[in-house]
Order: C-alpha cells, then structure tokens, then sequence
C-alpha cells in the first residue's frame, strides 16, 4: 500500500496531460487534506431580472437586479422592496460614503442613494461624465471615466457634486485610466499598464491638490479586470508589460503573479474585453478565504496559493459557477446570480443544482517501469450525508482517456467508520511507468477526504 499526496489543486502543463492535476468543487487545506466547498441554499427564484451587483448600505443588503434596485428586508424569506430604476443592463460599481452610496453603471448612469433609500441619477451633473469605477475616500468619491480620461472627485460629502478643477491624472506613463480603489486610506488608480497611488492632501494651504502622488509608487503592471480585496490587499486579472493575462497579488511597491500555468492558459482563451467582465468574488468558510473568478465559460477559485475548479451542473452540463455576485452581511455570505438569490451553507448543491467534484492525481514509477493497481481507497467523510450516494473511480494510461468507472457507495447516515474502496476482482488494471486516477462524483454527499492509498506492485 502507498499512500498518495492530494494534489495541491489546479497545476499541469500544456499538452503534457500526465502533468495534470485537478481539484474541482475542494481543495487542498495546506494540511494534507481535502475539503469540499459549501453549496449555495436558495432562499428565492425570482427576482425582477439578471443580478448585476451586490453592495450592502446603510445596514441592509442591496441587490441591483434587471432594471431595478432593490432592498432586502427579510433574508430569510428573500422578501425586498423596490428602491427605483437603474439603466442599462451592464454590471454595477458602488461605493459608499457617510451619508450616501454611490453606484456606477458600467458606461452608463450614475446615481445616489442615501440613508433614506432616496435613488437620484447624477449622471447630468456639472462636471460628470460616463464612468467604470468609483471609491470613496476621507468623504470624497473618486470616479473614473469610461473614456480612461483623468479621474475626478466629488466635494466632501457631496457625491453628485465635482469641480471644474476636480480632476486629476495618474498617468506618470501614457495609459487609461482602468480602476481605482482604496487601499488602507491610500488611493489606488490602476491604468492599462501601471498602478499609481495618492494620498488624500490634508493641508489648508488654499489651491494646493486635493490628492498627492505617492512617490516611488508606481508599479508597472495594468489592470483587465476582476479587482477583488483578499487578505488584506488586493488579487486582479492584470499583465506585465508586453506579456499576456495572469492573476496578481498586490504588495506594496509591486505586484505578485500567482496565477499558475494552468490558470495562464484559461486566461489566453479569452480576449482583454472578455476578461474585463470577469467576476470576482470572496468567501470566508470555516476558518478559510477563498477567492474567486468567475468568467464566460470557466470559473475557479483561489486558496493557500494554489488554484481550483469552479462549477454548477444546470440542465445536465457543467457551466461555469453559480455564486454571481457575493456579498458578506452580517457574518453570512450572500449570492444573487441571474433571478435566483441564496446563501452559502452546508449543503452538497447550488441552489438545488448539482455540483461536480474531481479528484485528479498521477502516480509514476520511478524507473518507469510496469505497475500492477489491485485496490484504491479514498478516505472521505462517510455517515454524515442523508443520502449515501456513489463516487465514481476512473483509471488512464495516458491522461487523457478514463475509460469504464468503477462505483461505489458511501455509507448510510450514522456509519462513520465505513471505508470508500475500489478493489474489483481482476484488479484496477496494469501501466506502464505512469498511472492516472481520477474520482468523480455529482450526488449530494459530502466531499471531504484525509487520506489517499492505492496498493501498487
């Protein structure tokens, strides 16, 4: 018997299939462990249209849904009301402030919403123009222009309102201006080949600029899209100079790739504009954050440095992950996407949809030679699901086919100490120099597993 390291998660390279590992729906803990992701419990089907983005304001969870903004007031029973009408269909950007929240259509309208849910479009303001991000900062908003044009801010407490003199340019180098965010009180502006930071000018010195470059800030590498804060700073979907799409940590000072080679080449499938509309989204389970992006036709997620597979079974193919957009209130993580609005739990689905969870892993002979598999046996969670359920083992020869699989069940609720083996008559089959092992299944069980051991000669 030998026992098996879990795979980290995502990894491989391209066209050497026998590199490849996967972790699809789990993940690998740091601590020789798998561990499956939550599902996602539906408290409503319908709301008025797509989900667009998600904000919490004021106390309460906003949801952007179709043409209207709405508010939860109820998040048991997903009841909401009906704030006002928002243009467009594009997804949203927001903000908020002291008295008021920002939301920015994506190339579209503008508005405010304030304490007492009054929505107002701002859009036809003095000084405003169409715009793709917004931030607040010492109670001003910092907008950037659908145009890539020099950012502008609004007066101290005054969202909808910008000076003729209220903007300012980060463009050190000649790109547009992408994103901005807020970083610790600092601002940052991303462009399309570097990220400059300002700090608020606290000084009363009158005609002296509301914000000041940070010296020696720059860090040159551009943003696409997907800005999410995690752990403390910031991950996106960004390049280096001349290089093409990865997925950055910011540091102070520089940015760190951490996107793998398996996750570089999802990214090359897909044009810059198709990349700026990924969705980014962060979860805090039991102890671990998860980052994640969700894309046109991939999704994947992002723990301990390692990367893994995203997806939601709808009518019977696997698509691309069912979260949307996710937003934390009140210690729970919320998720709207298309009309459906949920929560996520401990269940074994999205939403009632069925989830698919792999397990890929290899096992080479050092000297390349014959190996002979008679039995396989995966540790998993046994006696906590209600229904008992199957998972399917698959063997290759090469990584690329899985021919026949092999089932077997889990055991009844209560039957803790029952073990997931395969060992058929006749063996699990012979290889040469390499053996690929793959576990799948997409039953409403719980996917977690501490140990992994195939008996090999």
């Amino acid at each position: 018997m030998a026992k098996i390291p879990f795979p980290l998660g995502l990894e491989g390279e391209e066209d050497l299939p026998r590199t490849n590992r996967t972790l699809k729906n789990c993940f690998n803990n740091g601590k020789g462990m798998i561990i499956s992701r939550p599902g996602i419990e539906q408290i409503i089907a319908s709301t008025p249209g797509g989900a667009r983005g998600s904000f919490v304001w004021n106390g309460s969870l906003y949801n952007v849904s179709g043409s209207s903004l709405i508010k939860y007031t109820d998040l048991t029973t997903g009841a909401f009301s009906t704030i006002g009408t928002i243009a467009g269909s594009d997804s949203i950007e927001w903000a908020v402030g002291f008295n008021t929240a920002v939301i920015v259509v994506k190339t579209g309208a503008i508005y405010t919403v304030d304490k007492s849910d009054v929505l107002v479009d701002i859009s036809s303001n003095a000084n405003f123009v169409a715009c793709v991000d917004v931030a607040h900062m010492d109670g001003r908003f910092v907008y950037i222009p659908a145009s890539g044009d020099p950012a502008f801010y609004s007066d101290v407490g005054a969202a909808g309102t910008v000076q003729a003199s209220s903007f300012f340019d980060a463009e050190e180098l000649p790109d547009k201006n992408t994103a901005v965010f807020n970083w610790k009180n600092t601002l940052g502006i991303m462009g399309e080949d570097s990220i400059e930071f300002f700090r608020s000018n606290q000084s009363t010195v009158v005609g002296a600029p509301d914000f000041l470059r940070v010296t020696g800030s720059r860090i040159q590498n551009g943003f696409i899209g997907g800005l999410q804060a995690y752990a403390d700073s910031y991950l996106f979907i960004g390049n280096e100079t001349d290089q093409g799409p990865g997925i950055y940590f910011l540091h102070p000072g520089r940015a760190e790739k951490v996107s793998n080679t398996r996750i570089e080449l999802i990214l090359s499938n897909y044009t810059l504009e198709q990349l700026s509309e990924a969705i980014p989204g962060r979860l805090k389970w039991r102890g671990y954050d998860i980052a994640t992006f969700s894309l046109r036709n991939d999704s994947f997620g992002f723990f301990n440095g390692q990367w893994f597979e995203l997806d939601t079974v709808f009518s019977a193919l696997s698509r691309p992950w069912g979260a949307g957009y996710i937003t934390e209130h009140l210690g729970t993580y919320y998720t709207a996407f298309n009309t459906s609005f949920g929560k996520f739990s401990k269940v074994n689905n999205d939403y009632g949809n069925r989830i698919t969870r792999i397990i890929d892993v290899g096992l080479d002979h050092p000297n390349g030679e014959r190996l002979s598999c008679s039995k396989v046996e995966l540790g998993i969670s046994q006696g906590f699901s209600a229904s008992a359920g199957s998972v399917a083992l698959f063997m290759s020869r090469d990584g690329v086919n899985y021919p026949i699989p092999v089932y077997r069940n889990l055991g009844d609720v209560g039957q803790y100490a029952k073990k997931l083996v395969w060992q058929p008559p006749g063996g699990l089959g012979n290889y040469i120099g390499w053996m690929g092992i793959r576990i799948y299944t997409t039953e409403n069980i719980v996917f977690s597993g501490d140990y992994f051991v195939v008996d090999v000669q």
